[in-house]
């Protein structure tokens, strides 16, 4: 993310004053245009779907490296479909949500440049610690890191799959000290990452480093318990119309206004986002097809008993772009065709 977002703050050659009225303009015209009714506050990402070619490298790259583990393997409409998980899903006994998605299509159509799409998805852990763990954990497995950042809301590593999918790894400041400018909005930005300081959260009292205990990690590898898809970073071809979409359908707030270096963030409840969205390499460029490597759908969770997903019936002006998958689950697309899953939980 760094290396593009640089990218973007170089090659603009206005004015701080003008990026800053220009970015108010932007906001205060998809916010007129969004839906009275908000997404509600207890909304949550839920696990990205990805379209890949090559299953047994992704498998060995996400239970080995990643440390992930097979939540469950189904077979759709011929097409081999693994869930994984932080742990197995049968580990005592109980059932654990899948952190992520593979459907196995070695048919997959690969993307130009300028796709609409995956610009990242990104997994919240819990605590400064368990950032600590994962980066000792995928360090050791000898994983290339693309970079590292402190947002000011959080503290993150990137790096990417085997196919090339983006992974953020981060973990959230506290609220209490996350600040906002003088229209409300979170201030976010990219600044170098005190990695000694996160590795410091491993050391003991006498300042010695404390290595990771070995056992726990062949047990719950990279990712403790809690573990979950804190937002979405998705290229779009149209700013401002992504933006307008997923406020006024799905009712998301504009939380921070980087329009003047190509993206948004949008949020539910006052997070600093729950979706990204950028213009970096995909600015006017082709829309999502079905059956592209990649992204093939990401999850939205809304509460069960919140009522919105008939509130998106109406919303959606064009009707052929939502399908009730189940009495749970609604899809809908976004203006470049990247598929939604609205799920009720």
């Amino acid at each position: 993310m760094s290396e593009a977002l640089n990218d973007a703050i170089t090659s603009s050659s206005s004015s701080a004053a003008q990026r800053v009225e220009g970015q108010r303009r932007l906001s205060a015209t998809i916010e007129a245009s969004s839906s009275s009714s908000k997404i509600p506050d207890e909304t949550r990402m839920g696990p990205p779907t990805l379209r890949v070619k090559d299953l047994h490298k992704m498998l060995s790259f996400y239970e080995g490296a990643f440390g992930l583990r097979k939540h469950s393997i189904k077979k759709d409409g011929g097409i081999e479909v693994v869930e994984l998980s932080v742990i197995n899903g049968k580990d005592q006994g109980r059932s654990h949500d899948p952190l992520l998605i593979l459907i196995h299509d070695p048919d997959a159509k690969d993307t130009p440049r300028d796709f609409a799409g995956l610009f990242h998805y990104a997994v919240l852990v819990p605590d400064r610690k368990s950032l600590a763990e994962a980066f000792l954990w995928l360090q050791r497995n000898r994983i290339h890191f693309d970079g590292f950042a402190d947002h000011l809301v959080s503290e993150s590593l990137y790096l990417h799959d085997p196919e090339g999918n983006g992974i953020e790894i981060y973990r959230d400041k506290p609220r209490n000290e996350w600040t906002r400018d003088q229209d409300g909005r979170i201030l976010m930005d990219t600044l170098p990452l005190d990695l000694a300081g996160i590795l410091g959260e491993l050391s003991n009292k006498e300042g010695k480093a404390v290595v990771v205990n070995q056992e726990r990690n062949a047990q719950q590898k990279t990712f403790p318990i809690g573990t979950r898809i804190g937002h979405m970073h998705l290229r779009v071809t149209n700013l401002e119309r992504s933006a307008e979409f997923y406020t006024r359908v799905l009712g998301f707030h504009v939380s921070a206004d980087w329009s003047a270096m190509g993206a948004m963030f949008l949020a539910a409840n006052g997070y600093h986002h729950h979706l990204g969205l950028n213009t970096w390499h995909s600015s006017n460029g082709k829309q999502h097809e079905r059956g592209e490597a990649g992204l093939d759908a990401f999850t939205v969770e809304i509460p069960r008993d919140s009522g919105f997903t008939k509130e998106l019936h109406s919303r959606l002006e064009d009707r052929a772009l939502l399908t009730e998958l189940s009495v749970n689950e609604t899809l809908i697309y976004d203006p470049d065709r990247i598929p939604i899953i609205v799920k009720s939980v």
